[in-house]
């Protein structure tokens, strides 16, 4: 299922891609996700122009009807690697299960435009669930929480950069 997803921060774009490698942010993050544990950051590295960034996420909340019978709550974690090219201030997002490895596959490209001292997120791209009688109701599940997620992240991030 192709998805599009756009969010507004309230900052600059450089203060923006410089809280995506900041462990801090991902604190702050926490408290602000829906039925999502607290990120963990375990990667931030920038090299010449290009940056990547390794964020661990864990469900919080709650799976019923079919669904919870093919996964369990408890390993519901994912990593979101992220490679932006700081020049261009584009790159790629690719979303890797820790477990249920071949029945979900999202991979997109992120863009970040700025216009007068606030930036816009665009979030482009695929998510393939395999699982049989369920697919696309859960792909549908997925990319609203999703994007609830890009959204309550661009407050937080614009909140977390106001406090600096």
């Amino acid at each position: 299922m192709r998805f599009a997803i756009q969010a507004t921060i309230d900052a600059p774009r450089a203060a923006v891609e410089a809280a995506l490698a900041d462990r801090a942010y991902y604190e702050h993050l926490g408290d602000s996700l829906a039925n999502l544990e607290s990120p963990e950051l375990l990667e931030a590295s920038v090299h010449g122009s290009s940056m990547t960034t390794r964020v661990r996420y864990a469900f919080a909340g709650h799976v019923s009807g079919p669904a919870a019978m093919v996964v369990d709550e408890s390993k519901l974690t994912w990593v979101i690697e992220t490679h932006l090219d700081l020049e261009r201030h584009e790159g790629t997002v690719v979303v890797v299960p820790d477990h249920y490895d071949g029945l979900l596959r999202c991979s997109g490209e992120l863009r970040l435009d700025e216009v007068d001292g606030t930036t816009t997120e665009h979030l482009t791209g695929d998510l393939d669930v395999s699982v049989p009688l369920i697919a696309s109701k859960a792909e549908e599940a997925i990319i609203g929480g999703l994007t609830r997620h890009v959204e309550l992240e661009a407050d937080a991030l614009t909140r977390f950069l106001a406090g600096r």
